[in-house]
């Protein structure tokens, strides 16, 4: 009986830890594809609050953290790169804001035939909360055989 007890709270610990972690965007416009095979499209969306620990200060306060898990599929026969500080994260309400930039920024190279998934973080500047439709624009993001390609943005909705 004992085991039996461990063995409910072990899986619903595993549920609630799942929960935290990436889910799939509530709505997207999809994949963006281009002419040369390369599709890039969000597989997973973690939107989180860090609230201001100091209870003196507003929800004003509150900033909002965007983690995106973007799938590269390369249907080309040549490498493609994906430069993670060309991508740009816009509030599709509010397009007059400034764009938020990654934290960081590297080059992740796909193979002809390879499919990766990457994590990309944002902490786009004035957004408070998760319920916003959101903009990604992945610009000159990508190139193929050192040319950049075109890809239209994707829209999506992080949460219900």
């Amino acid at each position: 009986m004992k085991n039996q007890g461990t063995l409910v709270f072990g899986a619903a610990a595993l549920l609630v830890a799942a929960g935290c972690g990436y889910n799939a965007p509530y709505r997207t416009s999809g994949p963006s594809l281009s002419d040369q095979g390369v599709q890039v499209g969000i597989a997973g969306v973690r939107c989180y609050v860090n609230s201001d620990a100091d209870p003196m200060t507003t929800t004003d306060d509150d900033q909002a953290g965007l983690d995106l898990k973007l799938r590269i599929e390369n249907s080309s026969d040549q490498v493609a790169e994906l430069s993670e500080g060309q991508i740009r994260l816009a509030e599709a309400d509010f397009p007059m804001t400034t764009a938020a930039a990654p934290r960081r920024s590297k080059v992740i190279e796909v193979l002809p035939g390879e499919t990766k998934q990457v994590r990309v973080a944002f902490m786009p500047t004035g957004v408070a909360d998760c319920h916003h439709p959101f903009e990604l624009d992945l610009g000159n993001s990508v190139e193929v055989a050192g040319s950049p390609i075109p890809l239209s943005p994707i829209d999506f909705r992080a949460k219900r």
